[in-house]
């Protein structure tokens, strides 16, 4: 065992604020909303996916940019900093389960597909994806979006007069749809563990949106039950989701939007109201400790597996390194898939 491995959490916290005070602003901490309190609290910014890629893009002076969340956010937060400033992830194993639902191969082959049909496709990938997948849409037209503005992205692609090829999360593809009047009737639904053959896309024509299947397993284990449970104890309680449940559970809620939204209404309302939150519990619970003045509670107490290998002790020993010049691993993205992601993320920052 490690002298670190024996610190306390106050002696991890203190060590914390020592190291980010030695450092000062040549270090930039990013860190989303799922992280643990410690984290959240030594932060400069905290956001949900779009607060921090327009916080990563703004970055220019800090020489060392730390990324407290998934895997793929520190590669967008790489993406989009300057050339010479260095990016670190306390976890580079922590990895989004729904960004390893679409990879590169299956993405070009089902395209390739599409593209045969003779209609127009503009490619929109989810952020919670590979940078070659952002690249592949930075080359095709194409552009990222967030849960904070897919609305816009399908939007814009629908003002081209083409047909969005939205891809990895299904649900909030759908659920995005549905806010258009698109019904599931105008939707495709791409099944990438299947073989699909060019034969097999004749239900593509007429279809207004063609969604990828990946789903968000934090999101997708909400179900209409919780909702009704948590109404029958609770009475006249707000539920507020995100738009990657389920739209079972989307159409029966109170309130749908991105994290920020959630964190920004429940601020908003007055006190004494009561809310029902179905998103990750670390973030559920930190609303709760700073709003006590309402009544929140989780639509279910279900965490996110990948956020929570980012501890506050992973953190401080990259922040440590930093203080002793100590050689540690950096995030990195290949050139060609920076050059290309950049392009696709920034048509997503020009429309948001």
């Amino acid at each position: 065992m490690t002298a670190q491995e024996t610190l306390s959490r106050e002696e991890i916290r203190e060590r914390i604020t020592a190291a980010r005070e030695k450092l000062g602003k040549d270090v930039v901490i990013l860190a989303h909303y799922y992280q643990n309190i410690d984290i959240v609290r030594s932060a400069d910014f905290v956001g949900d996916s779009l607060q921090l890629a327009q916080s990563a893009s703004k970055q220019a002076e800090a020489r060392y940019i730390v990324f407290c969340a998934v895997s793929f956010m520190a590669e967008m937060a790489r993406i989009l900093c300057q050339p010479h400033q260095k990016v670190f992830h306390p976890e580079l194993d922590a990895k989004c389960p729904l960004a390893e639902m679409a990879v590169i191969g299956d993405v070009e082959k089902a395209w390739k597909l599409l593209s045969g049909t003779g209609r127009h496709f503009i490619p929109v990938v989810y952020v919670n994806s590979r940078a070659d997948l952002k690249a592949f849409c930075g080359k095709n037209g194409g552009l990222v979006c967030t849960s904070a503005n897919a609305k816009k992205a399908m939007d814009y692609v629908l003002s081209q007069g083409a047909v969005p090829f939205f891809f990895p999360d299904e649900n909030l593809g759908r659920n995005t749809a549905h806010t258009k009047g698109i019904s599931d009737d105008e939707i495709f639904l791409w099944e990438p563990f299947e073989e699909i053959s060019a034969a097999d896309l004749s239900g593509v024509a007429g279809k207004k949106v063609v969604l990828w299947r990946g789903f968000c397993y934090v999101h997708v284990a909400f179900r209409p039950s919780d909702v009704e449970e948590v109404r029958k104890t609770h009475g006249d309680i707000n539920v507020i989701v995100h738009p990657e449940c389920i739209p079972d559970v989307v159409r029966i809620s109170d309130f749908v939007g991105s994290t920020s939204y959630i964190k920004n209404t429940v601020e908003a309302a007055p006190p004494g109201t009561k809310w029902a939150i179905g998103t990750e519990i670390n973030f559920v619970n930190r609303l709760k400790a700073d709003h006590p003045d309402k009544l929140i509670v989780p639509l279910k107490e279900w965490g996110c597996r990948e956020m929570a290998r980012v501890t506050a002790r992973k953190f401080l020993t990259v922040l440590e390194n930093l203080v002793e010049g100590r050689v540690q691993p950096e995030v990195t993205v290949d050139p060609e898939s920076v050059r290309y992601a950049r392009i696709a993320l920034e048509r997503m920052l020009d429309i948001t």
